[in-house]
C-alpha cells in the first residue's frame, strides 16, 4: 500500500479549505507534486507545500494511505467527494471531514467540528472522539442527505444529525450512523436511515421521520407526543437485517403530518400504525 505523510507545520490563522488532501487527488503523484496542490487560506490561493511537510508518494488509489499529523482544527473539507483508499487524521479535524464521499475510509483520531461526513453517499468516517452539529446531515436546500455508508463516532453528537438521511432497502443502499450520545432533532426528516445511540439523546428525536429506525440505548430527554407506544420488545431487527437483542420500548411515528402512505380512521380520529418510522428506547 502506497503511504504519503503529511505533518502540519502550524496551525493556520483562518480556516484552510483543503479538499485536495484526498486519495483522488494524491493518485500518482510525487511528494513534489503533491506540495504544490492549492488550498485556500481566507481568499489567499497557497500550495499544500505551504502549509504541510509531505513525504511519500501516491500510487494507485485503491492502495493508497494517506496519514495527516498535527492540530487540524481549523482545516476544512479533507476526504471531499472521496471515492476510494484511506486518510488516517491523528488530531482534530475542522468541518466538512469527508463531505459528500463516495468510498473508502477516514479514521479521525480525535474530535471533528461540524458538518463531518455530510451528506456520505458511501465508504466510512470514524471519529473517535466528539463531533459537531449536522453530523451525516443534508446542505441547507437540499432534500436528500446521507445516501449510504457508515459513520461511527465513539463520543458525543451536535444538533440536527442525519437530517434527511435516504436510504433503501430494494436499492441496498443502508445509510447508517453510530454514537455515543447525542444533541437534539437527531435524524429529523428521516426516509429510510438507521441510527444507533449508545447513550443518551436530547429532545426531538425522529422529528417529521417517515421511514427508518432509531435505536437509543439510553434515554432520550422528551420523546414527541405524535410518537405512539406499541410495546416493548427484546429483538430489532434493522433495515439491512441486522439484528440487535435488548430490552426496548417500540414507538412509531412521526405522526405530526399525515404522510402518503398513513391512514386516519374517520370516525375516531385516530392514525393507524401504518408509518413505517420506529423508534426504540431501552427500558
Amino acid at each position: 500500500m502506497a503511504e504519503i505523510k503529511l505533518k502540519l507545520k502550524t496551525k493556520p490563522e483562518f480556516p484552510l479549505e483543503a479538499e485536495n488532501i484526498s486519495p483522488d487527488k494524491f493518485a500518482g503523484k510525487s511528494a513534489a507534486d503533491i506540495k504544490k496542490l492549492v488550498v485556500y487560506h481566507g481568499n489567499e490561493e497557497k500550495s499544500l507545500g505551504d502549509y504541510f511537510d509531505v513525504s511519500g508518494a501516491g500510487g494507485e488509489i485503491n492502495e493508497m494511505k494517506i496519514i495527516i499529523e498535527g492540530d487540524l482544527s481549523n482545516v476544512k473539507r479533507i476526504g471531499e467527494k472521496m471515492t476510494s483508499g484511506e486518510i488516517v487524521i491523528n488530531g482534530n479535524i475542522g468541518m466538512h471531514v469527508g463531505n459528500t464521499m463516495t468510498g473508502g475510509k477516514i479514521l479521525v483520531n480525535g474530535n471533528a467540528d461540524d458538518w463531518a461526513g455530510a451528506m456520505l453517499k458511501g465508504g466510512e468516517l470514524e471519529i473517535t472522539g466528539d463531533a459537531g452539529h449536522y453530523v451525516g446531515a443534508a446542505y441547507r436546500g437540499f432534500w436528500k442527505g446521507m445516501q449510504n455508508g457508515v459513520i461511527k463516532v465513539h463520543g458525543k453528537i451536535g444538533n440536527e444529525a442525519l437530517t434527511w438521511v435516504n436510504g433503501s432497502k430494494p436499492a441496498k443502499r443502508f445509510p447508517t450512523l453510530i454514537c455515543g450520545s447525542a444533541g437534539s432533532f437527531l435524524g429529523i426528516h428521516g426516509h429510510g436511515g438507521t441510527i444507533i445511540v449508545e447513550g443518551d439523546c436530547d429532545r426531538c428525536i425522529g422529528a417529521d421521520q417517515v421511514r427508518g429506525t432509531i435505536v437509543v440505548k439510553g434515554k432520550i430527554s422528551r420523546i414527541l407526543p405524535s410518537y405512539k407506544k406499541l410495546g416493548e420488545i427484546k429483538e430489532i431487527e434493522l433495515m439491512s437485517g441486522e439484528k440487535i437483542q435488548g430490552k426496548f420500548m417500540e414507538y412509531s411515528g412521526d405522526h405530526s403530518v399525515e404522510k402518503n402512505h398513513s391512514k386516519i380512521d374517520k370516525k375516531t380520529g385516530e392514525i393507524s400504525n401504518s408509518s413505517n418510522g420506529r423508534l426504540f428506547v431501552a427500558v
